[in-house]
């Protein structure tokens, strides 16, 4: 039984609008599902990069009937979801689409009325969905020693492997051609001779990464309305890549440089990453933000974005230019507990915490015990500066009283001198950063705890 997430689909009055795939018209599609009872809610929905969408709903009729007649869909792969999320996918290449099956075994019983895209498709599941029964069944059969298992098991896979080159083959210009195709995984070749096992490893990793995306057809948007093509681009940069800003930037330009074929393709591929960069809570990951931001958005290549979104996006990179890791932190110079100016230049430490903080703030506080009990004999040299947004004096000195050590400096931003947003980015309190000797960002959007964990490995 296919069982679908319900929470994954949404009920919408509009579903953002991110692009425009191929269009089919005038569409209608008829169902039969034998034990189906009259009346029953049933829902049409799509692939939409990772998310499903409901396009239609609709009450079957007597005998199982189930039709849906729609002005436009998108050329893709659709869902018939029955009321206990159960369900079977279809192709929607052609605007006329009729099929049978039983409610109790919708895949194996399935039979393709009319639709030349929908016959190739279930020849080829049901092929699979029996070579996947097959090497169950092997896996749990016991009068088979491993030799023989793992024999048989080859054989299944062979064949299901012939299966898929023999449909690519024979439908090449298919929608289901590309669904397989782009499920086929590249086998890297051999290694030359006479290298240590971990060059044979780095060599048939990197051969895999060069062919990762052979499979995908980069000029059709077709996959976008599938579940395969969202995963397979994001495992590139997840999985394939070093999780690191210059790999991962190196990462995103090939891939958008890839999907560039396509525009459809280009736009999805450009608001996922982005997004994907804007909600990460790596540790200095906000340079590929800033990346994308800068080479895509600001150079005019996100087309279907108003002035109005690129401005807010263009205020964003501009809070991250001058506090990305690796670059020298925007000085300063704010008036201490004594009113005497004190500058963050001046500070001598080998390392210096920056903690912006605001007096009538829980979480301010703390985290303000947490630094207070931060082990000083046993971590390298560090001062901490307290920032504090500007308040009532006397309050703001009775909160330090009890908290303050001597290796600190409490600061307070009269009038703003300090643009905490522009020059590091401060959307909320707490926020902290650690500078090295030379105040270089080393780390930022960390705790206490992340802080006093860096400094102790320091010292392993």
């Amino acid at each position: 039984m296919r069982i679908l997430k319900l929470f994954i689909l949404l009920f919408l009055l509009g579903i953002p609008s991110l692009i425009s795939a191929q269009e089919i018209y005038n569409a209608n599609y008829e169902f039969t599902i034998e034990g189906l009872p009259e009346g029953q809610n049933m829902r049409l929905a799509y692939y939409l990069g990772d998310k499903q969408y409901i396009k239609q709903e609709t009450l079957s009729e007597a005998d199982g009937l189930v039709t849906f007649q729609i002005d436009t869909v998108q050329a893709g792969l659709y869902l018939l979801v029955l009321p206990d999320n159960n369900f079977f996918e279809f192709v929607t290449k052609e605007a006329k689409v009729v099929m049978k099956t039983k409610i109790d075994d919708l895949i194996g019983a399935m039979e393709v009325v009319s639709s030349e895209e929908n016959k190739k498709l279930y020849e080829y599941l049901k092929y699979n969905n029996q070579a996947q029964l097959d090497l169950q069944k092997l896996d749990a059969d016991n009068t088979l020693d491993e030799a023989k298992r793992n024999a048989k098991q080859l054989e299944v896979e062979f064949n299901l492997q012939k299966s898929q080159n023999e449909t690519i083959e024979k439908y090449p210009d298919s929608f289901v051609a590309q669904l397989i195709a782009s499920s086929m995984e590249y086998k890297p070749k051999e290694a030359p001779a006479g290298l240590s096992q971990n060059e044979i490893d780095a060599f048939r990793f990197y051969d895999y990464r060069k062919h990762y995306f052979d499979n995908i057809d980069f000029s059709k948007s077709d996959l976008l309305y599938s579940p395969v093509y969202h995963p397979i681009m994001m495992a590139y940069i997840d999985q394939l890549t070093l999780q690191e800003p210059d790999s991962l930037i190196a990462a995103v330009d090939y891939v958008l440089g890839k999907s560039a074929e396509n525009g459809e393709l280009f736009q999805y591929t450009l608001i996922s990453i982005l997004n994907k960069f804007a909600k990460s809570k790596a540790i200095c990951e906000d340079r590929v933000y800033l990346h994308i931001i800068d080479q895509y958005y600001l150079q005019g290549k996100a087309i279907w974005m108003d002035e109005e979104e690129i401005a807010m996006l263009r205020v964003s990179a501009d809070n991250l230019r001058n506090n990305l890791c690796g670059n020298l932190a925007v000085d300063f110079e704010l008036p201490d507990v004594n009113d005497e100016n004190q500058s963050l230049y001046a500070q001598t430490s080998d390392w210096t915490i920056l903690a912006f903080m605001q007096v009538d703030c829980i979480p301010c506080q703390k985290t303000l015990e947490e630094l207070s009990k931060m082990d000083q004999p046993n971590l390298p040299s560090f001062s901490v500066l307290t920032i504090f947004k500007e308040a009532e004096k006397l309050v703001w000195k009775g909160l330090l009283m009890e908290k303050t050590k001597p290796n600190w400096v409490n600061l307070m931003n009269v009038n703003n001198a300090l643009n905490t947003q522009r020059d590091y980015n401060v959307k909320s309190f707490p926020a902290f950063y650690l500078l090295d000797k030379d105040k270089r960002v080393v780390l930022k959007r960390v705790g206490p705890k992340q802080i006093e964990d860096y400094l102790k490995s320091l010292r392993q």
